[in-house]
């Protein structure tokens, strides 16, 4: 988290550190202005009103347009169009021959393709900026701008001796400068050796991180402290690590209090706690960590919901616009029709051939209003269409906020029993999985579908926390065809088979004596992936005699049958849930 705010920080402020505006225009200043403001959607009209008055030869202004162009589209999330701008700007300053912008172009291109994802291109601009920026050697900054970016390379390819190599030699250029990189070269050099377990020395970096940031920036020095506390607790020196993050959290509240940064606090003081054998603070810790998941939840989905509306209430706009646009045309050209007529009136007598023309002028205007009407009718269609779409879509998201809450409760019960007993230990390692599955959640719940592995994983997080609750334990086993491990793309619904996990657990093999299995499957037949889950429980027949857990009706699969079915029909295929019973004990179901 650090490392990616300053190289976001860095990017900003030092990219374009050598574009100067070379006509003076005042576009350029007000683009310039713009961007130190942050008002990325002003900066995208302007960028664009901008380029379509310039003539299309490369020039300074043009430069300055496409690289301001860029990042405003970048900063709205759209990097594949960033990129296609920062490509024109790099163009252009090539053909002017202008190394300064050269070197801010392939920054900003190394940038939008890591957030792009196109990681052999990123790496292949990193490569090229170091060496023009090493070759220029007027520009200290630049190369060590590169060398940060390197550093970010080696550290996704796992090399480690590169990437610390990369942020020393940038420190050794730097010296005593002061400047902005330096925070983030720093930062990302701690983070390398706490990665290689070096954490003393990795305070003592975030410390000077903390002494190079300007005392008002309250936000960067709470996540710095977060990062400090973090190699102070892994050095074993708990109670300077907890100072770090009461001050942290203090600096945290004061700038806005940041939802994430909160919970990381909240995580490494219960682990801190934890490793002093306070026992009981770090349980309150975890409970804290957890409420604040719950609120980032619901202020992620509040956010969802409002962007949903603002683009509805945006689009209605534009659609009462063009009817509006429409009528106007129409009462204009009923009008100049009229006119018309009226003057060929005059002259009917004496040009009767005027008339004719006049006559077959209406028809062809009648049929170019029709061929109007009837693109309007038509676009009107398409957008109802797209308006259902997104009810689908609101309707999805309310049903995958709907899940049963029981195993929560019921997991704080067994974390509460296993500390009340003395077994710490154990208490400890359920808390971990039981944190580590609540992250799960909170990662996967915002997304529609997820990686086939992910959800795997998801699987057996869960059903390793329901194992540890069986006195007799439980075997389990999750897994899917090597085909279906092989291909990487596959993609499958969030969160749509642990209520038949759970109904399998809780249904058929809680009420049953002795040896307990359960078996997760994922197969393709044919066109679809099919999900099969078996156990060898008590069978359907006896399952309904005992109540639920928590004696609340059980919506678990009805909600999950809905949802199903909503999938298949925006995915435009076919779903469904099958219940097979075996031979003796227990039930399979497949989900198609």
């Amino acid at each position: 988290m650090f490392r990616v705010l300053f190289a976001l920080i860095v990017l900003l402020r030092c990219c374009n550190a050598g574009a100067q505006d070379a006509d003076g225009q005042d576009p350029i200043a007000r683009l310039k202005s713009m961007r130190s403001k942050g008002e990325w959607d002003s900066m995208r009209i302007v960028a664009v009103r901008l380029l379509n008055e310039l003539p299309g030869s490369p020039s300074a202004a043009r430069y300055e347009a496409e690289w301001h162009l860029a990042l405003a589209v970048g900063m709205n999330d759209d990097p594949l169009g960033a990129i296609e701008h920062a490509q024109k700007a790099w163009l252009i300053a090539r053909d002017m021959r202008d190394t300064v912008r050269i070197l801010g172009s392939l920054y900003q291109l190394t940038k939008f393709n890591v957030e792009g994802r196109h990681y052999e291109e990123a790496d292949r601009f990193r490569r090229e900026h170091l060496a023009l920026a090493r070759g220029y050697g007027r520009d200290t900054i630049q190369h060590v701008l590169a060398l940060n970016s390197m550093g970010s390379m080696f550290s996704r390819i796992e090399r480690p001796d590169s990437e610390e190599y990369c942020y020393r030699e940038g420190l050794r250029l730097l010296g005593d400068r002061t400047h902005i990189v330096k925070q983030a070269l720093l930062g990302n050099l701690a983070s390398t050796l706490s990665a290689r377990g070096e954490h003393s020395e990795a305070a003592q970096l975030h410390e000077q991180v903390l002494a190079e940031l300007d005392s008002t920036d309250l936000h960067n020095k709470a996540w710095t402290l977060s990062n400090l506390g973090r190699s102070l607790l892994y050095a074993k020196r708990y109670t300077e690590a907890i100072a770090a993050f009461d001050t942290g959290d203090s600096l945290n509240a004061a700038s806005g209090n940041a939802l994430d940064l909160a919970i990381d606090l909240a995580e490494l003081r219960a682990e801190c706690l934890e490793a002093m054998g306070d026992i009981t603070g770090a349980y309150a810790m975890i409970r804290r960590a957890r409420d604040l998941q719950d609120t980032l939840f619901d202020r992620s989905m509040n956010e969802q919901l409002l962007e949903l509306e603002t683009k509805f209430g945006t689009q209605l706009k534009e659609e009462e616009i063009a009817r509006l646009d429409a009528e106007a045309r129409e009462r204009e050209e009923r009008l100049r029709v009229r006119n018309v007529q009226l003057y060929g009136s005059l002259v009917l007598a004496v040009l009767a051939l005027g008339a004719m023309l006049l006559v077959w002028r209406n028809l062809r205007q009648k049929r170019k209003y029709s061929a109007t009407l009837e693109k309007l009718n038509t676009e009107l269609g398409e957008q109802k269409s797209h308006i259902e779409e997104i009810d689908r879509l609101l309707q999805l998201k309310v049903l995958r906020t709907q899940m049963n809450p029981h195993f929560i409760y019921n997991s704080l019960n067994a974390i509460h029993n296993l500390v009340r007993k003395g077994e710490a230990v154990a208490a400890s390692a359920y808390l971990d999985g039981f944190a580590r599955l609540l992250r799960m959640v909170l990662d996967h719940s915002v997304k529609e579908r997820v990686p086939l592995a992910d959800e795997i994983a998801f699987l057996r997080q869960y059903l390793k926390l329901e194992a540890m609750r069986f006195q007799d334990g439980l075997d389990y086993l999750v897994d899917a065809d090597r085909a279906l491990h092989d291909d990487e793309d596959l993609l499958v619904p969030t969160l749509l088979v642990q209520p038949f996990v759970e109904n399998a657990v809780w249904h058929g093999l809680a009420p049953k004596q002795g040896e307990r299995k359960l078996t997760v499957r994922f197969a393709m037949r044919g066109e679809q992936v099919v999900c099969t889950v078996e156990d060898n429980g008590v069978g359907r027949n006896a399952a309904p005699k005992r109540a639920h857990p928590d004696g609340s009706a059980s919506l678990g699969l009805q909600l999950t049958n809905e949802r199903l079915q909503l999938l298949a029909f925006k995915l435009g295929d076919t779903g469904r849930v099958k219940f097979t019973d075996r031979w003796k004990a227990g039930c399979r179901r497949v989900r198609g």
